[in-house]
């Protein structure tokens, strides 16, 4: 599992079966190093050596698990789990699914991005056409970087350890908005000299994931790798679909009943399901599931699991669904709030969040077609249970945007925006709230505020931006407010995989 992920059908069997390629300049001291990497290896994708893989291990945190994670392998098709949230590779659609088996499909630029790291697993960049970029000592060992252009895929730079031909780093997508760091800790061998990346970090993370149970060549059946089932099932209400929507400066909200409690909920996109707190799970009579982490602002923390028999908005009813705690109870909000609402409510079903009628619809994704002439349509990145959208910081930046209902009116970029790309940033010190302390889920942050030059998504243009510089953010990563949301009326069609943003009047 990783941070991002992406794909496309044929592109990764493409890029796991390719055999050979036209060499570029300086290839040969580039060719001469994939070849001592293959050696050492002792494979590569497509050759037969590896026909299958079975792996499991954990996800460990200053030496204390906070996850399990598995992957089953067979050939260039996949499946892979990371604590409760899946990821897969049919042969045809890339997938991921949560907790309550809302399977959404990944296609686009993310689904480039996992064609290449998913290659780099599966030992098949070495199949790509490849130069020299340079030589440094990473870590106290030195290595040459090569750059990698796979046929279907994003770019990935290698930094490879010329004494014994093992990767030490890969950056997937450099420069891009999936640019993503990755240090290889070490390598299993799987038998008969063949090894596989087992321990690993990424670059900017303190997690180490690693697998301690690796089975090369074990029967792996269809069955292995299919999606989960969907746990949670939806009871629609053609007659009644509408629900009322209360928007505040700094909210929308939703009431929710719970087992036949009713609760008041924020609605909030950046909700990768549905959140409560523990006090409202246990007065709707929720069953406890056990325990989980989740992350955000401040690193990470345990929240408990809850089952839901039942979750209704209105006439429109969820089954059978997994819930989680976490939110801090201390925070005054919480008083009169029962939690959020997010990808479990919009991942099975087509939202309508129209913000001029102070209403939103659930619709049956089987029965119900959205009208795209009514807006225009943008596609969405799912896979982390967000909608992630394509957007640039001043018409130049792309940026990979976080569409967060959930947070109030400021815009998070990473720093690295200012000091790698010199977008322009405008702080006035003299002016109140050029310094704001945002709150996650184990602490908080003090950012500095101001004015972003502008955002761009499709026709859409918006400036200036109040924005703050996160440390929380990755590279090309952006959080978009409820200010910019707002502007918006939404159909959310997750089944599809799209926004249809409609400006308010």
């Amino acid at each position: 599992m990783k941070p991002s992920s992406a794909g496309g059908a044929l592109g990764l069997a493409a890029i796991l079966l390719a055999a050979g390629f036209v060499a570029p300049a300086n290839a040969d001291d580039a060719s001469a190093l994939l070849a001592k990497h293959k050696a050492y290896v002792g494979w590569q994708a497509g050759d037969g050596a590896i026909a299958t893989l079975r792996e499991s291990g954990a996800v460990t945190f200053e030496g204390r698990v906070r996850e399990t994670i598995e992957a089953v392998h067979r050939g260039f098709v996949y499946r892979e789990r990371y604590g409760p949230f899946q990821e897969g590779f049919t042969g045809r659609v890339l997938w991921t699914s949560n907790e309550n088996g809302f399977t959404v499909r990944s296609v686009g630029e993310p689904a480039q991005y996992t064609a290449t790291y998913e290659s780099f697993f599966a030992e098949g960049l070495d199949a790509a056409p490849a130069r020299v970029e340079r030589s440094e000592v990473l870590d106290g060992t030195p290595v040459t970087w090569l750059h990698l252009q796979p046929q279907v895929g994003v770019a990935a730079d290698v930094a490879v350890d010329p004494s014994t031909g093992a990767f030490k780093r890969v950056v997937l997508d450099p420069g891009g908005k999936y640019e993503t760091g990755i240090d290889v800790l070490a390598y299993a061998d799987t038998g008969n000299g063949k090894r596989v990346v087992s321990s690993w970090r990424y670059v900017g993370g303190k997690s180490i994931w690693a697998y301690t149970d690796i089975k090369a060549n074990a029967p792996v059946s269809d069955a292995d790798l299919h999606p989960p089932a969907q746990r949670a099932t939806w009871t629609f209400d053609p007659a009644s679909g509408t629900i009322p929507v209360e928007l505040t400066e700094r909210r929308i909200f939703i009431d929710a009943t719970v087992n036949g409690v009713k609760g008041r909920f924020i609605f909030d996109t950046g909700a990768d399901g549905i959140a409560m707190t523990d006090s409202f799970a246990r007065r709707a009579g929720a069953k406890h599931l056990g325990a989980t982490q989740i992350e955000g602002i401040g690193g990470g923390a345990t929240a408990n699991t809850y089952v839901a028999d039942t979750v209704a908005f209105g006439a429109n009813v969820l089954h059978d669904v997994v819930v989680m705690t976490g939110l801090d109870e201390r925070d005054p909000e919480w008083n009169d709030v029962a939690g959020l609402i997010g990808f479990d409510l919009l991942g099975g079903a087509i939202v309508d969040l129209n913000l001029d009628a102070k209403t939103l619809r659930i619709l049956d994704p089987q029965k119900v077609e959205p009208d795209k002439s009514k807006g225009f349509v943008v596609p969405v990145d799912l896979t982390t249970g967000q909608p992630r959208v394509p957007m640039s910081v001043a018409g130049r930046v792309p940026v990979l945007a976080t569409l967060d209902t959930g947070s109030a009116a400021w815009v998070l970029f990473s720093k690295s925006l200012q000091s790698r790309d010199h977008v322009n940033f405008f702080v006035d010190p003299s002016t109140l709230g050029s310094e704001l302390q945002f709150y996650g889920v184990n602490g908080t942050e003090t950012d500095r505020c101001g004015k972003l030059e502008s955002l761009v998504l499709g026709p859409i243009r918006y400036a200036p931006v109040p924005a703050c510089a996160s440390d929380s953010m990755r590279r090309s990563e952006v959080l978009v407010g409820l200010e910019f949301v707002r502007a918006f009326n939404t159909v959310f069609d997750y089944p599809d995989g799209y926004l249809l943003m409609t400006p308010r009047k």
